[in-house]
Formats: C-alpha cells, sequence, structure tokens
C-alpha cells in the first residue's frame, strides 16, 4: 500500500506559525527546483551505490577543441597547435568517472569509526557490594569470642543438669571451700588476630595516547573506570577464595594431594606407552605443589585408559588440576577436574604449562576468603566432600539431587545432636540465608527437578488460555531450596567466580539474640577504596588505587560449603 506525501505541517512541525510554515515550505520547493535543474545541465548521472557521478566533461571538451582546429587558418592553427595537443592529452583523464577507486585508490570516502570503544567486559562483584564494611585502625584487627557456656551445646562445653540438695552440696568459690551453692558453669572462648594487608593496582596512559584520543575518547578516563573495576574484581576474588599466610593469622598454603592410577586395556582410546602423573591442588587462587609422580605402566594396544585418584584430600583444596607427560619429570598440565577421579579416555595431548615449581595457593600479602575459611573443618560449621553428580542423566536414580544440601542444613541446625550425648559436636540453631555456587550446580539441580524418578514425573507443565495465545517460556530455574530442617526458603544465586563444583551456604547473622554480632563477617578497612593521581614526572599520567584492611569473619561456624558437586 501506498504512502500519502506528508503536508508542510508535518515537515516543519517545529514552526511556530502557519505564515513560518508556508515561507519554509515555499523555500524548500526554491530548493528542490534548484537542485533538479542544476542535475540536468550538469552532464552528471546517478549510479546505485556511488550517487550523481559526472559523466561527458571529456567529450565536451573534445568536441570544443575539435571546432576551434576546424575555425582556424592554418597560419594560426601552426601557432596553437601544441597547446590543443596539450589540452586533448588530458581529456581521457578528464573523461574518466568518479567511483570509489578514482582518483584515489583507497576511495575519498570517510572512516566510519563509532566512539566511543565498547566495553565488553563483565563486571559483577555480588559479595563486594552486599558484605558490611567497616572502620579499622592500626594494624590488626583482634576480637574476642565466647564459644560456648554450659548448657548452650556449642563450643565443645559439657551440658549439665541443675538439680542439687541445697542441704549437702558443697562447693569452693573465690578459694573458700564447702560453700552451700550451686555448681559452677564452665565456658569456652578463644581470640582471633588477623593483620590488616594492602591492595592496589595502578595503569598508565603516555602523553601521545591521550592527545592522539582527543575527539574519539577520553584515554585518561577510561583508564581510570578500568582501574577502578579492575580493583573491585580483585577485591571480589579476594573475599571468595583469598588465601592468606599463616604468619598473618590466615589459613597458609594448600598441601599437594596424594594420588594413585588404576589402568585398563580396554574402553578407552589411549595410545600405547607409559604416562607419568602429578596433580595440584586448586584454592585461593593458585595451586599446590604438584603431588607425588605415579606412573600408569607400559600399556599396549591403542583401547587403554586409566583412572586418576585423589586419594587424601588436602584441607582447602577446592579442584585439582592434572599435568601428564610420557616421561619422567616432563609432565605438562592437560586438563582441571573438581571431584576426587578423573578418568582418561582419550590420549593426553601435551604442551600444556609445566607443572609449578612453587606453591601459589597462598599469598604472603593476602587474607582468606570464604571458601577458604568454610573448607577449613576447623571453622567452618559444615564441610562436605561429595563428589558426586546432583543429577546423573545416565542413571537419573542415582542422581544427589538437593540431598547434600538438605544434610548441610540439619547439621549446621543441628538437628542431629542429643543434648548431654557427648557427641562433640554443636547444636548452634543455624538457619543459613542464601547459597551462592557456580551455573553447573544451578543447572544440574534444575535438571534434577525435570527427570523422572520411579516412573512419576518430576514436574508438570500447566498452560493457561494466556500462555496458549502470547507463546510459552520453556526451561525452568532452581532459584531457592527449602529447608527441611527450619522450613526457611534458602535463596540460591550463580556466583560467576565460583570454582566448578562448589557451593557456599552462607548464614548472614546468627539467631542469638544479643549476640553483638551483627554481621558474621565484615570488610574492616583502615582505608578504603582510594584513587591516587601521580605528579607526572614523564611523559605519562599514571594512577593507582590502594585499600588498607581485612576481611573478618566472626561466626563461620554458621555456615558451610560443598566441594566436588558434579
Amino acid at each position: 500500500m501506498g504512502y500519502a506525501a506528508p503536508q508542510p505541517s508535518e515537515m516543519f512541525s517545529d514552526a511556530t506559525s502557519a505564515p513560518e510554515v508556508a515561507e519554509r515550505f515555499e523555500n524548500y520547493k526554491g530548493a528542490l527546483s534548484g537542485s533538479h535543474q542544476k542535475a540536468a545541465s550538469s552532464g552528471g548521472t546517478f549510479v546505485p551505490g556511488q550517487g550523481i557521478v559526472q559523466t561527458g566533461q571529456g567529450e565536451q571538451i573534445a568536441a570544443r577543441v575539435e571546432a576551434i582546429t576546424k575555425g582556424l587558418a592554418p597560419d594560426a592553427l601552426a601557432s596553437v597547435q601544441g597547446e590543443l595537443d596539450a589540452l586533448k592529452g588530458v581529456t581521457a583523464d578528464l573523461g574518466k568517472d568518479w567511483s570509489l577507486t578514482f582518483p584515489n585508490s583507497s576511495g575519498l570516502v570517510p572512516y566510519d569509526l563509532e566512539a566511543p570503544a565498547k566495553l565488553l567486559v563483565p563486571r559483577m562483584t555480588p559479595l563486594r557490594n552486599s558484605i558490611p564494611r567497616g572502620k579499622g585502625v592500626g594494624t590488626a584487627r583482634q576480637f574476642r569470642r565466647i564459644l560456648g557456656w554450659t548448657n548452650s551445646s556449642t563450643g565443645g562445653v559439657s551440658d549439665a543438669m541443675a538439680f542439687m540438695n541445697s542441704e549437702t552440696i558443697t562447693n569452693t568459690f573465690g578459694g573458700v571451700s564447702g560453700l552451700r551453692r550451686g555448681n559452677k558453669i564452665t565456658y569456652a572462648s578463644d581470640s582471633k588476630s588477623v593483620t590488616y594487608v594492602e591492595q592496589g593496582l595502578s595503569d598508565s596512559v603516555t602523553w601521545r595516547a591521550q592527545f592522539a584520543g582527543q575527539g574519539y575518547q577520553d584515554i585518561r578516563s577510561l583508564s581510570q573506570t578500568a582501574l577502578l573495576w579492575a580493583t573491585m574484581g580483585a577485591e571480589e576474588r579476594a573475599l571468595l577464595f583469598g588465601r592468606g599466610a599463616a604468619g598473618n593469622g590466615y589459613a597458609g598454603a594448600v598441601s599437594a594431594p596424594t594420588i594413585s592410577v588404576a589402568s585398563q586395556g580396554t574402553g578407552g582410546a589411549v595410545a600405547a606407552g607409559t604416562y607419568y602423573i602429578k596433580v595440584t591442588a586448586r584454592a585461593g587462587g593458585g595451586e599446590s605443589v604438584a603431588s607425588t609422580e605415579v606412573s600408569t605402566g607400559a600399556l599396549t594396544g591403542s583401547t587403554n585408559q586409566f583412572t586418576i585418584t585423589v586419594t587424601s584430600e588436602p584441607t582447602g583444596a577446592l579442584g585439582y588440576n592434572i599435568y601428564i607427560g610420557t616421561s619422567s619429570g616432563a609432565e605438562t598440565f592437560v586438563a582441571s577436574f573438581a571431584g576426587n577421579t578423573v578418568t582418561v579416555t582419550t590420549t593426553p595431548v601435551g604442551g600444556g604449562a609445566a607443572v609449578p615449581g612453587a606453591d601459589s595457593t597462598a599469598n604472603t600479602n593476602g587474607y582468606d576468603g570464604f571458601l577458604t575459611v568454610q573448607a577449613d573443618p576447623a571453622q567452618s560449621g559444615y564441610v562436605k566432600r561429595v563428589n558426586a553428580k546432583i543429577y546423573n542423566s545416565a542413571t537419573p536414580s542415582s542422581s544427589l539431587g538437593d540431598t547434600p544440601f538438605q544434610d548441610a542444613f540439619v547439621s549446621l541446625y543441628g538437628a542431629g545432636v542429643n543434648p548431654g550425648g557427648g557427641s562433640g559436636q554443636d547444636k548452634r540453631l543455624a538457619d543459613p540465608d542464601e547459597i551462592w555456587c557456580d551455573g553447573n550446580i544451578r543447572r544440574a539441580l534444575g535438571d534434577f527437578v525435570k527427570s523422572s524418578s520411579g516412573g512419576a514425573a518430576g514436574y508438570r507443565i500447566a498452560l493457561t488460555e494466556g500462555d496458549a495465545t502470547g507463546g510459552v517460556t520453556v526451561g525452568s530455574v532452581v532459584s531457592g531450596i527449602q529447608n527441611q530442617t527450619t522450613g526457611r526458603y534458602v535463596d540460591l544465586n550463580v556466583h560467576p567466580y565460583m570454582p566448578v563444583g562448589c557451593a557456599l551456604i552462607r548464614s548472614r547473622t546468627l539467631p542469638v539474640p544479643d549476640s553483638e554480632v551483627s554481621n558474621t563477617s565484615e570488610v574492616i578497612n583502615v582505608q578504603d577504596y582510594m584513587s591516587i593521581e601521580w605528579p607526572v614526572v614523564q611523559f605519562t599520567y599514571d594512577q593507582s588505587t590502594y585499600l588498607n584492611g581485612t576481611f573478618v569473619h566472626y561466626a563461620p561456624a554458621w555456615s558451610g560449603m560443598l566441594i566436588g558437586c558434579l
């Protein structure tokens, strides 16, 4: 269907009066008419993709030269013949059409660079954005904790009944014995001290880069933006899995794992040969020193496979890296894995990074993040190396589903603890607020929900009339897990930097009145985010960020974690 021509009032809708509309419309018609006349008399033609191309100028000049030649007397013609010949010589060039390659081979066209530069950089810092920040002083943070008292069922303090006979009971108070008073209660406490550590990054912009970028982008501003986000990203990783040196009150390095290997001659496609293997533990943003080397022994044929097992998983290990070589001491990186076993079914491809010669799990200038603390049984309320599948697509009936999380809820609450039973386990009544996991765990939980088990569908689809007409969304997302122990709905979130197979089960607050702990974890900084513009001492603009503080875990026993959720 055709479109009606716009009315003058529509073409000049910003005009303030009818006479102004009429005047501008007449000017428009005059300009349009002049353009048509110019096009008709210019000898130009329209070429699709090029626009108006001037043609025929060379031919017009040649015709004029020919007319002049015929009209001149022989003696006059001889005197100007040289100039006329030169003019004819350029008519070929004058007759060429303008195009994308003429008169310049690169084309006289603009460079269509869109400014400013696109920042395709993820910038997610959910922990940093939500954890409270406090003010510190001095060089270290110190605090005291009352871990339990009689009948609290915490801190390892024994329970005691209060029954007594006031006529016969005797106790000693203040060095005075024989006093008829009820039995004394007992306490458990500890002292904590963690050193403040520094963080900072820097960037530099040369004068030439800054001035050359004028009109396109402020390079110094971009540098400062990138530097700030880089620092925030570094802090987010530190809060999640930072690992400090033991001498500063932190966890220290992760030990090397102990491994074994079992080979099979069938079921795989590993070529004949002898393969040497080492494994390192991943934690704190780095790797432990390598395990003792093991060997597959001589494999024959071409259908081999072998299984590597971490027989002793070190405290704090969040996953493992495999190094394999065909000669002793020449192993290179092949792959990472999240559980405690991995089966190699194809011939390992070498050429990766060499086995690290030193530990990088702990940083001398670092502090302990969530995963470091919660993976330590001495501090965490619950840590479990699951090393099994949340959802097993091959045999759905063997899937774990949310069982590992429900087990954690039971343990953190202390539902399985019998008061006075001497189990040594605390009854903390923890009621976690949130779970942070990697994307694979959340997807596995969604697949588990959708799976069928025992002949009964795990879920159903209900379509309303509106869905039928407006479209149906396919898929399921597990946004939370119901705590079967306390009844609380626990939010399930994906953290962008969570190590594969790990899940942090976190209590933000304590279910304890007057605990003097408003937040179970806090960032305490002597100096929070600070940006420094360094004096110009050379042809560069230099800037840095700086923080001085620590991450304090007041009550890690009310949180826990799962490792090796496959």
